[in-house]
């Protein structure tokens, strides 16, 4: 069994790179009148996609390289509600990698209360898209990615419910 994450300060998860801010709408209540879990788990899932696509693998990655990130792994924690017309925003950090996998934390942020509202840990394996098979990253983006690991030394501290180790 893997560690138990323990969780950043809110300044910390405001400091890696911002998703998305937003207001909690009509149409992400659910029965309980707070935000339904498949808007934290959207919110939390996208952020990452898009984060990785801003370092290079994105769509185009998978059309010239033939080569993407499949998720294999997710842990969720819903620490605070958020309801009807409170803000938050969606952060994204990289904690660490292997030559075949990545391991990545988002965190949705209760703005209006100035906490932590949901954390979600990821881990992705590189996949050649010709042989469906891992492959090691090339190294281009492995020094992209080993950079964005090393601007938040902490978020490997914190994101220990997943492991990458083989």
């Amino acid at each position: 069994m893997t560690g138990v994450s323990t969780l950043p300060t809110v300044e910390q998860a405001r400091s890696l790179p911002l998703w998305k801010e937003t207001v909690v709408g009509e149409d992400a209540i659910d029965e309980n009148g707070h935000m339904n879990i498949t808007v934290y788990f959207r919110d939390a899932a996208f952020a990452p996609w898009d984060r990785l696509g801003e370092l290079g693998l994105a769509q185009t990655y998978i059309d010239d390289r033939r080569k993407s990130m499949f998720t294999v792994e997710h842990r969720v924690k819903y620490l605070g509600e958020l309801r009807l017309g409170e803000p938050y925003a969606v952060h994204f950090g990289i904690a660490a990698r292997t030559d075949k996998a990545l391991h990545g934390m988002s965190f949705i942020v209760d703005t209006a209360r100035d906490r932590i509202s949901c954390t979600m840990e990821m881990v992705w394996l590189h996949v050649s898209m010709e042989s469906r098979r891992t492959e090691p990253f090339p190294d281009d983006v492995r020094d992209t990615l080993d950079a964005q690991i090393a601007l938040n030394p902490w978020l490997a501290e914190v994101a220990t419910g997943l492991s990458i180790a083989g």
